[in-house]
């Protein structure tokens, strides 16, 4: 958690940038080792996010839940409207993510923390342009279902 609310209250007291000026805000993307055997992470939840398309600091809120037993949610960026999250996938601590857009899909590939509340990665933009982006877990009390027992009785 305070790895990213550095990055945020770091970005958010800087100056905001001319036009012809881009942030320079650099992630380093540790998410830390596969935790061996066990309960994969659990993404559901709200996730606060920062991404930097064209230099340009973008916050926001990742709402992800479930559909059935697969993943599915939000990303709702402070300046722009709420995308469709369509595709998420946990593999490991590989997450890749398909968001929905106009221009057409835009993709996360990341890692996820061993403790399932941190990820980083690169956004891929439809036309091929990359970005860095993290995201921090918010703190819940709610206990959604174990993977194992999603979807069980449906079908």
């Amino acid at each position: 958690m305070n790895r990213i609310i550095f990055v945020v209250a770091l970005a958010s007291a800087a100056v905001p940038a001319a036009p012809t000026e881009a942030a320079n805000i650099n992630f380093e993307c540790d998410a830390g080792a596969v935790p061996a055997g066990g309960e994969a992470p659990n993404l559901h939840g709200h996730w606060d996010f920062l991404m930097v398309p064209r230099g340009t600091p973008s916050f926001g809120l990742m709402s992800i839940g479930f559909v059935g037993a697969d993943y599915g949610g939000s990303l709702a960026p402070v300046r722009t409207a709420p995308v469709v999250l369509r595709k998420i996938t946990l593999t490991g601590n590989s997450v890749h993510m398909v968001v929905a857009s106009r221009e057409g899909d835009v993709l996360f590939d990341g890692k996820l923390s061993a403790k399932g509340d941190f990820m980083c990665g690169t956004v891929t933009y439809h036309g091929g342009e990359t970005f860095p982006m993290v995201a921090q877990k918010r703190p819940s009390t709610y206990q959604s279902q174990p993977q194992a027992q999603r979807g069980a009785g449906t079908g």
